[in-house]
């Protein structure tokens, strides 16, 4: 099992993707609708780290990992 996409909602993206660039040398795109208009990058190993605003007022930050899993019955079983 291994992250596919790590989700993060803050109020602060451009720090946020400023610090994962230092940090680990990824380039954030722009915004994708289809992700919440979060910026994405790729990270070594193939997943995606995604940053986006809060969709809503009571959307609170938080981090959220999905897991790519080679079965899906096995992992919820």
């Amino acid at each position: 099992m291994r992250i596919h996409y790590l989700e993060m909602v803050t109020r602060e993206g451009d720090a946020v993707c400023a610090a994962y660039a230092a940090a680990i040398g990824v380039c954030f795109g722009g915004a994708d609708a289809g992700l919440g208009n979060a910026r994405t990058a790729a990270l070594p190993g193939g997943a995606l780290v995604g940053v986006r605003a809060p969709m809503h007022e009571s959307e609170e930050p938080v981090v959220r990992p999905y897991w790519l899993v080679d079965d899906i019955e096995a992992a919820l079983g």
